[in-house]
């Protein structure tokens, strides 16, 4: 109360009787002393009117009682109104109006102090928020904190201590507001009483007086000595993994950690304990990397040394089976050229009979020596051929004639039955060996002084003569249930038969030919294959053919060299043949050399056989050229019947070499006329079909390429999306503008189509649904800002989805109806 002595002794007495407590001063020089033993809540001012302003100027000077609220007293100024003007919270008139109003002063000053210690708390904990999610250090963070907190409640310490898990016996002091460079101070929990509460229960702990509070007196007389008054701690813990605690204290006598103290406590807690699991997440995953990271240089650097030690043993293996053959070649050749000379002399007939035994057995080590190169090159020349005419009825004498010592040293008589000379394209190397693996294993499966027979025949067939060719041996044979087994690789044990079969299996079906067992009623065991003949013309014709300028033409197109060269060395004995390596070579070749049939492989490099035919059938030029398709996948000739793209046959490999010129052969005679090649043409153009101007498919067109696009990406497993965009509401026609959206934020390859009412149907190859997605993400509002209409979209990756195209451009939404 400022004013009069006297008057302000009365009015501070009236008021001490009505509950305030009251201190006196005569003007602004006496307020610091007067407030030195009390905080004012509310002044009262009741000096002259004249001095009321000067006064209110002088309080407002004073920092700590800037936002105290002052009452004017009024009841003995003549001129109310004058006090109104000033700033001043509220006016009393009467006496009676003294205690309502200073009570109203001290109800509006202490909710003005609530509010503002409420905005403080929430822009500190909005402080502390912004900290915790940006970029900085975990130590920068709750250093921040602590700074804050310790403000805004106002205590003398403010720390953040963490733990490891719920047992831990010492914790780690990161950050306190009493000494910001005191970081990672070590304490035992055991040694603090309320931490091991806070941290027990996982409950925040209130010490409201330490020196009265029994959790406190094991260690009062060490919290005496410091002045402790006050304390809480307010654990820290984020999806149920206790981190550690925030520890705040008084010091002062009076001082509590009231309910908004509690609540602000709570808050920045959870954002700390947020922020604390986050950094240890990231601590882990940086450490885990750095070990992956580690453990990968390493288990490079073993890969790396391993494949070092590989190539350098397969150069010592390279450098050996040359240094062999090369060794045993040499001598073989000379002893063969002198045996050559010595039977083109006079001599007798024991001698000839010697000397051509000579030659024999030396052309049979010959055959070795080729065998272990052949070996040496690997799987590639395991599963290639050297194709060339030969008689399968003097391989198989050969054959029985190298075996007979082996069958004699058991007892066995071994012979070969053969009536007729029986020729066939195929590889001698690799029937020879056929021919062995199958004797051999009759040999050890006879019985004692037993016989083993093989015999060969014609074998007439609608497709065309085969030669067949039988090893029987009179051993106790193979049961049954074991007959469809006797060919598996790595067959080991009691009933096994080892890899051989397996490689005999591989062998003749190489040749296009086929090769079972059989189990005779009688007893033993027989095996049979079969092998394709050569036509009459071609047996005939042993010297070497001489293309004709009126041969026709052939181009094959392959990709892998052993093939193409099988392919070429087949069709030359009637043909000219030219070779392309690609898809695209094998175009150029075809539109510049116009040959007369073109046989290629359906997978090819750059432009794959299915699109090659595409290209080949929709020109005026080449679309008269038949076209042969070779392909091992399985279900590829539905494919292409399916797509219907021109082609006139389809072969699955391993072909059939005779086979192979048959059916040439039949392309090559099928009528052709040139108006139904240009109908054909026409029908492909058509099928891909789209707006020369606009550069959009149609729904013809769209199918057609998706129908080459999808077999490509589930052959190669490469990814592959089609996305539906619809309008939401339909549009008569194609919205001006949106082909240039569309085609300056999709990629070359990429196919738009214009299915009707607005909707776009797009493919995009060699992308996933997460790319597709992110595509759309800024095509979309381009494409309604040039429409007027939102798009909606549905994408799938049809390279994992089994259905035929219409169908999944049917569950996208699209409206294929009748093909336009």
């Amino acid at each position: 109360m400022i004013g009069a002595r006297t008057a302000s002794e009365s009015l501070a007495s009236r008021l001490t009787d009505n509950g305030f407590e009251c201190a006196v001063a005569e003007d602004v020089e006496g307020v610091p002393q007067a407030t030195s033993s009390l905080q004012p809540e509310v002044i009262l001012l009741a000096t002259a009117a004249k001095r009321v302003a000067e006064t209110l100027e002088g309080l407002r000077g004073i920092a700590h009682l800037r936002n105290v609220p002052v009452v004017a007293d009024a009841t003995r100024v003549r001129s109310a109104e004058a006090l109104k003007k000033l700033a001043v919270d509220g006016v009393i008139r009467g006496a009676e109006e003294m205690v309502p109003r200073l009570e109203a002063a001290l109800r509006a000053g202490r909710l003005r102090e609530t509010e503002e210690r409420t905005r403080l708390r929430m822009g500190m904990l909005l402080e502390i928020t912004e900290a915790a999610t940006s970029s900085l250090e975990l130590e920068a963070i709750l250093r921040i904190a602590v700074d804050k907190v310790g403000r805004v409640t106002g205590s003398d310490r403010c720390s953040v201590v963490l733990v490891e898990g719920a047992h831990a016996r010492t914790g780690t002091v990161v950050a306190t507001q009493e000494d910001p460079s005191l970081v990672h101070l070590e304490i035992e929990i055991a040694r603090y009483p309320e931490l091991r509460r806070a941290l027990e229960t996982r409950q925040p702990v209130l010490i409201e007086r330490a020196e009265n509070d029994p959790l406190m007196a094991e260690v009062r007389p060490n919290i005496v000595a410091v002045g402790v008054h006050s304390v809480l701690v307010q654990p820290l813990v984020c999806q149920d993994e206790l981190l550690g605690a925030l520890f705040l204290r008084h010091s002062r006598a009076g001082t509590t950690f009231g309910r908004d103290e509690q609540a602000f406590a709570q808050a920045v807690a959870g954002v700390l304990a947020n922020s604390i699991r986050n950094a240890r997440l990231h601590t882990a995953v940086k450490r885990k990397r750095e070990d992956l990271e580690l453990a990968y240089v390493e288990r490079y650097r073993e890969l790396s040394d391993a494949n070092r030690r590989l190539k350098e043993l397969n150069r010592l293996k390279d450098e050996i089976i040359a240094v062999c053959s090369h060794d045993l070649r040499a001598p073989l050749q000379v002893l063969l050229g002198h045996g050559r000379l010595l039977l083109d002399g006079a001599l007798a007939a024991d001698q000839k009979q010697s000397v051509e035994a000579m030659i024999r057995q030396g052309k049979k080590i010959l055959g070795l020596v080729e065998s272990l190169l052949e070996k040496g090159k690997g799987e590639a020349a395991r599963l290639s051929i050297e194709p060339r005419k030969l008689d399968v009825s003097v391989l198989c004498k050969e054959s029985v004639t190298e075996l007979n010592i082996l069958a004699a040293q058991r007892g066995i008589t071994l012979r070969s039955e053969t009536s007729e000379s029986l020729m066939l394209i195929g590889d001698e190397v690799k029937l020879h060996e056929v021919l062995q693996n199958l004797i051999t294993n009759a040999i050890h499966h006879a019985r004692d002084n037993g016989n083993v027979v093989v015999r060969a025949v014609r074998l007439t067939r609608p497709d065309g003569d085969a030669v067949k060719i039988t090893v029987q041996d009179d051993g106790p044979g193979i049961p049954p249930d074991e007959l469809h087994l006797v060919f598996d690789r790595y067959r080991h044990g009691p009933k096994g038969t080892g890899l051989g079969l397996a490689i005999c299996k591989e062998f003749v079906e190489l040749h296009g030919g086929e090769i079972w067992a059989e189990s005779p009623p009688e007893s033993g065991g027989v095996f049979v294959f079969t092998l394709p003949m050569a036509q009459e013309a071609l047996r005939k014709s042993q010297a070497p053919v001489v293309t004709e300028p009126q041969q026709a033409r052939v181009l094959v197109v392959e990709d892998e060299a052993e093939i193409a060269a099988v392919l070429a060395e087949v069709l030359r004995s009637r043909y000219r043949v030219e070779v392309a390596r690609d898809g695209q070579e094998g175009v150029a070749k075809a539109r510049n050399m116009r040959p007369d049939l073109v046989v290629m492989d359906v997978f090819l490099p750059k432009l794959d056989g299915l699109e090659a035919t595409v290209a080949l059938k929709s020109s005026t030029d080449t679309a008269h050229i038949p076209v042969i398709l070779l392909s091992a996948h399985q279900g590829v000739a539905e494919k292409v019947r399916a797509l219907n793209l021109g082609a006139v046959d389809y072969m699955s490999k391993p072909f059939n070499a005779m086979e192979l010129l048959n059916r040439t052969e039949r392309a090559l005679k099928a009528p052709s006329a040139s108006s139904s090649e240009g109908d054909r043409a026409a029908s492909v153009a058509l099928r891909a079909s789209g707006d020369p101007g606009t550069n959009v498919y149609d729904k013809r067109g769209l199918l057609v390429k998706l129908e080459v696009e999808v077999s490509k990406s589930r052959r190669y497993h490469r990814p592959m999306c089609v996305a539906v965009l619809r309008p939401e509401r339909p549009l008569p026609d194609m919205p001006k503008g949106s082909n240039d959206v569309l085609r300056k934020q999709l990629r070359t390859p990429d196919a738009v189509a214009h299915m009707g009412a607005g909707v776009f149907a797009i493919m995009l190859p060699e992308c996933d649904v997460a790319g597709a997605r992110a595509v759309f993400q800024r095509l979309l509002p381009d494409l309604q800002n040039v429409t007027g209409v939102a798009y909606q979209q549905a994408v799938a990756d049809v390279s994992q989805d089994s259905d035929p195209v219409d169908r999944i451009l049917d569950k996208l939404g699209a409206p294929i109806g009748i093909l336009s």
